[in-house]
């Protein structure tokens, strides 16, 4: 009896780990399908003369990078323009970028304001002076209703903070000899940095330039950020 017993919870056991691995599989193809829906949300679907458009934008602002998405607010454009790679990122809406290849007014009066944008935002960084070294990236979003914001990353890491980070490598790169371990184990398994990053928007480059000069990393919290990749996202 014991031996059937015995056999009998094995079954039930194997029986529930199969179910919850069956489950944690639907899960994960549920996730999966979730995320490719909302991938293909987000890639938006352009005309002929739209794909044309952005191609030539391409092609005459090489120092910028275009992209092409839905959004609703100043955060939500800022997020899509962080991952440029380029000196300066623009953004704009489907619905804009469609009015700019079919209306010639539409088109030449957004290429003014981007024109008159790059020609600002140059002799923004000359102004700003020291300021300039904490700007990461610049961007700039057309809404559907041809409405423009600005945004501008910012990140310090004080030379206090530097020697401190340069002293937990160290301290690290020790640990890891003592312990036996290669240098580059041992900082992909604990390697942190800090530093202090935040985000400003504005409506106009004028307000951008005063914003960037305004802020205060005294009251910008210093976070610690993966070496391996991870970034974070912190405002004031």
């Amino acid at each position: 009896m014991e031996k059937i017993g015995s056999y009998y919870q094995s079954s039930i056991y194997s029986k529930n780990a199969q179910n919850a691995k069956d489950a944690d599989r639907t899960k994960t193809e549920n996730a999966k399908n979730t995320n490719a829906a909302n991938e293909s949300k987000k890639t938006p679907v352009l005309s002929k003369a739209a794909q044309n458009l952005l191609k030539e934008l391409k092609k005459t602002y090489k120092n910028m990078d275009f992209m092409v998405a839905d959004f609703e607010t100043d955060e939500e454009a800022a997020s899509l323009l962080s991952k440029g790679t380029g000196e300066y990122s623009a953004l704009f809406t489907p619905e804009e970028l469609e009015k700019m290849a079919a209306d010639e007014d539409v088109k030449n009066k957004n290429l003014k304001v981007l024109d008159n944008a790059v020609s600002k935002l140059d002799e923004m960084k000359n102004q700003l002076g020291d300021k300039a070294e904490d700007v990461t990236r610049i961007g700039i979003s057309f809404g559907d209703d041809g409405e423009v914001s600005f945004f501008a990353e910012l990140e310090k890491n004080s030379e206090k903070q530097r020697e401190r980070i340069e002293k937990q490598r160290e301290d690290k790169r020790d640990a890891a000899k003592e312990a036996g371990r290669s240098e580059a184990a041992e900082y992909l398994a604990h390697g942190k940095s800090t530093g202090k990053r935040t985000t400003v928007y504005a409506s106009t480059i004028e307000e951008l330039a005063e914003k960037i000069s305004q802020v205060d990393w005294n009251t910008v919290k210093e976070e610690r950020q993966n070496t391996t990749g991870q970034r974070f996202d912190f405002t004031i």
